[in-house]
């Protein structure tokens, strides 16, 4: 009898405890739905309008709110021959945004603590020693530094007056154009004295990071940048039509642009043009590097400090990025693509490519970038109160 009682208590307590889990169970609160996002016609009709003023046959908006990817949408068509529309994450050229992660990748470097911005170049005893060219280097290229290269204020590279060395010698390696453009191309003053956009100094700069790291460049970049921010759609480009990645956008260039989309050697382009990404890709990396605790930044507050800090000759471009009043920004064109990103200190970052251009061989080409520049400015100052509040990173 006993013993039928105790099993009859062991059967209860178990029952008892079944129910207990299923109640527990139960009493958890349904997961709620992530909103989705609503089309926001004052965003739409900008970017439509754009296009069409423009003959631009797509773009993709990323556009983030304290750090909260608040929208994002893709317009018109990644290849028109195939009548194929744009997507969110349709990836395009990105040409001199790819100069800021350049910027940051040297930025982390210096907070390794493996250089300074203040590091000779070129010389004995300097980053890349003598390593290239076959010619005895002059004073002015012996006192390139660093931060000269990043900030624009070398001097030049130039060759043929005032061209610059990266677009030519197009069939050569790396270094071997390297090696050409250290016997060729001149600084026409001396460094730290006068600001020349010129992109070879971020093909240099990239060099820096293999010497330095020890890895190619892609690999770095890929490893302390890319990866960590999960920019699944984010590569360096490759040559031709052939070399275009199966997400890639086709390109549409202008005028005396037309023809030379693929016609150039855009893997040498790795520091200075040669990024290829989606529009939410390249909102995340803006936001790791807006000095905002929103969202985690890769560099730390000094080092960050030292990224956005200009020169005397131009104070409003720093080391891969440039200032406008109380914004944040870069731009990047090459025959066929278009892009460009601006952070704000009210929070609001977008960011926008296109895979097509005006004609930049043109002197009206600057009304264009004028226009481009003031769409940027009022995506990030106007309208900031009506995006919703979710987070599509």
């Amino acid at each position: 009898m006993k013993t039928e009682t105790s099993n009859a208590s062991q059967i209860l307590l178990f029952i008892l405890f079944i129910f207990s889990i299923a109640c527990s169970e139960k009493s958890e609160p349904t997961p709620q739905p992530i909103p989705s996002q609503k089309d926001l016609i004052e965003i739409d009709s900008q970017i439509e309008d754009f296009l069409s003023e423009y003959n631009i046959p797509g773009a993709s908006l990323a556009i983030s709110k304290n750090g909260k990817l608040v929208y994002q949408k893709a317009y018109g068509l990644a290849d028109q021959s195939q009548n194929k529309p744009m997507e969110i994450g349709t990836q395009m050229r990105v040409a001199s945004v790819s100069k800021s992660f350049t910027g940051l990748a040297i930025m982390l470097l210096v907070q390794d603590g493996k250089i300074a911005l203040e590091d000779k170049v070129f010389g004995e005893g300097a980053i890349l020693g003598t390593n290239f060219g076959s010619k005895p280097y002059s004073n002015r290229v012996k006192q390139v530094t660093v931060k000269h290269l990043l900030q624009m204020t070398t001097g030049g590279w130039v060759v043929n007056g005032n061209r610059d060395a990266i677009d030519y010698e197009q069939q050569r390696t790396n270094a071997g154009f390297f090696d050409w453009m250290m016997d060729n191309a001149s600084l026409t003053f001396d460094p730290g004295t006068q600001y020349l956009y010129i992109n070879t100094n971020y093909f240099v700069a990239a060099r820096i990071v293999e010497e330095v790291s020890g890895k190619s460049f892609s690999q770095f970049v890929k490893e302390r940048i890319m990866g960590p921010l999960k920019m699944a759609s984010t590569a360096y480009g490759k040559n031709g039509t052939q070399g275009r990645l199966p997400n890639e956008a086709v390109y549409y260039g202008q005028g005396g642009t037309k023809g030379f989309e693929y016609n150039f050697n855009i893997e040498r382009r790795d520091g200075d043009g040669g990024l290829v990404t989606s529009a939410p890709d390249l909102l995340r990396f803006v936001t790791a590097v807006d000095g905002s605790p929103s969202r985690p930044d890769l560099l730390q507050p000094a080092f960050y400090n030292q990224f956005i800090q200009g020169s005397a000759p131009n104070p409003n471009f720093a080391n891969g990025v440039a200032s406008f009043n109380q914004s944040k920004y870069f731009f990047g064109a090459l025959p066929g693509t278009r892009s460009g990103y601006m952070f704000n200190a009210n929070g609001m970052a977008a960011a926008i490519i296109f895979n097509g251009n005006a004609d930049y061989t043109q002197a009206n080409y600057t009304n264009f970038a004028n226009a481009h520049n003031a769409l940027m400015v009022n995506l990030t100052t106007k309208n900031i109160n009506n995006y919703q509040d979710i987070d599509q990173f």
